[in-house]
């Protein structure tokens, strides 16, 4: 009899192994399901309805999604998104990976929260063309419910591109990194301010660094944006300015300083310039652009400018003082702000 109660004994601790190895793979097996197939789907979903509410015009592309259950985190791989009209403005950006800890339970609700965001491989193309920006559509979108806690980008480009009939010109900054945060849209988040900063090499010899400080997205935006390059061979802006306006440059941009103030809708910006061995060369066209009467100025008010430094060196400084159009872009307003300036300097000819 001992040796029954001994031998049912085995067999019950068998059943229970057994049963706790079925639970256990079966737990296994539902969150690979959760991981790999449910919750990427229903992120897929999220993600896209999420994007067209916000911006009529985006277009989200994903590739391999992956869930990540303990901690909640997504990943992502070859992303691709982008916005705007072809031959006005368009916008695309792509991504290498993404990797964000995200609360899944907010984003099913159709919110994005997430810690700090780490991108690699960030590219940004801006194509500017002459067609006129279409108007939006009236309650086609609404403001993305967003809140980051921060992002990273690690390795990546911008580049501008200019696009008229015939011709194409295009300036870029490589070796791109960045850093912001916390940021959001979101009702907690959008009237708070932000801390933003990037660094990367402009037209393949300038160290650029920009600043940006402020709040964005609040109902009266307040921003100051900071820009430094040092070291810039004016070649590197023949890619742009050679093509659409006949123009070519040489010369060094020693020093350049930008800093822009917007309160509300009034902005107030200023350039610093300082450069050596500034030439020009402009080729014999019909009729030329704003961009080169500009230049012509600028080099005009270097053969009478006052010399700041035993190396041959110039300094020039600028201004402006703008409101912003109805509609206009705040990124529009700062960058329109900063030509502003820059054209100031233009006109100092040789006072």
């Amino acid at each position: 009899m001992p040796k029954v109660k001994k031998q049912t004994g085995k067999r019950s601790v068998a059943r229970i192994v057994l049963v706790l190895a079925a639970l256990v793979g079966a737990a296994l097996l539902v969150g690979a399901l959760l991981a790999w197939v449910i919750v990427p789907g229903l992120v897929r979903g999220r993600l896209d309805a999420a994007v067209r509410a916000g911006c009529a015009t985006c277009e989200l592309s994903l590739g391999a999604v992956r869930a990540h259950l303990i901690p909640p985190a997504l990943g992502c791989s070859r992303i691709r998104l982008t916005a705007g009209t072809s031959g006005a403005t368009s916008i695309n950006l792509e991504a290498g990976n993404i990797y964000a800890p995200v609360s899944l339970a907010q984003l099913l609700r159709g919110r994005i929260r997430t810690g700090i965001v780490v991108i690699d491989s960030f590219n940004v193309t801006v194509k500017q063309g002459d067609q006129p920006e279409a108007p939006p559509l009236a309650g086609a979108a609404r403001p993305l419910d967003l809140e980051l806690e921060g992002v990273t980008i690690r390795g990546g480009s911008f580049v501008y591109v200019r696009e008229a009939p015939g011709r194409r010109g295009s300036l870029g900054v490589s070796g791109l990194s960045a850093a912001l945060g916390p940021v959001g849209t979101s009702e907690r988040l959008k009237g708070e301010a932000v801390e933003a900063s990037a660094e990367g090499l402009l037209a393949d010899s300038g160290k650029l660094r920009l600043e940006v400080k402020g709040k964005p997205f609040a109902v009266e935006p307040e921003l100051d944006v900071t820009m430094r390059i040092l070291g810039q061979d004016l070649q590197g802006f023949n890619s742009f300015f050679k093509p659409l306006e006949g123009m070519s440059l040489r010369g060094t941009l020693l020093e350049g300083r930008s800093e822009t103030a917007i309160r509300g809708s009034s902005l107030n910006a200023s350039v610093y310039l300082r450069y050596r061995g500034l030439e020009l060369h402009l080729e014999k066209t019909k009729a030329r652009g704003a961009i080169s009467s500009y230049f012509q100025n600028l080099l005009a008010g270097a053969a009478l400018g006052k010399q700041n430094a035993s190396d041959g060196g110039y300094d020039r400084t600028g201004t402006a003082k703008l409101e912003r159009q109805p509609g206009e872009a705040l990124a529009a307003f700062t960058l329109r702000g900063m030509k502003e300036a820059a054209i100031e300097v233009a006109k100092q000819g040789g006072r």
